[in-house]
């Protein structure tokens, strides 16, 4: 399956966010978002299982959707469920997008 990178940072309303590759996690999380510092961790195995590149991306859409609600400070934000569907939603959208090429 087709991925694209995870960026290593991005910024919402100018503040920027980290998004930090670690090996090992003790929990079955692939990854986190921490509010208070801006920062995104995506793990590389959880639980000792290694996660795929696709893992990694449903991850990271994941994790930026926390990102985004939590800047919204948004009701949502911590809502398991909606976060999983609205961020699978967001990695398929940006997985399956064509663009024109330009002239």
């Amino acid at each position: 399956m087709k991925t694209h990178p995870i960026p290593t940072s991005f910024r919402l309303r100018r503040r920027k966010w980290n998004v930090l590759r670690r090996h090992k996690h003790s929990r079955p999380y692939t990854g986190v978002t921490l509010h208070p510092s801006k920062s995104i961790y995506i793990y590389d195995e959880a639980r000792g299982r290694k996660t795929t590149d696709h893992d990694k991306q449903k991850t990271y859409w994941h994790e930026a959707t926390h990102a985004i609600l939590m800047t919204m400070d948004h009701k949502l934000a911590y809502d398991e469920p909606f976060v999983t569907q609205f961020g699978l939603l967001l990695e398929e959208m940006v997985r399956t997008a064509r663009f024109e090429e330009k002239a």
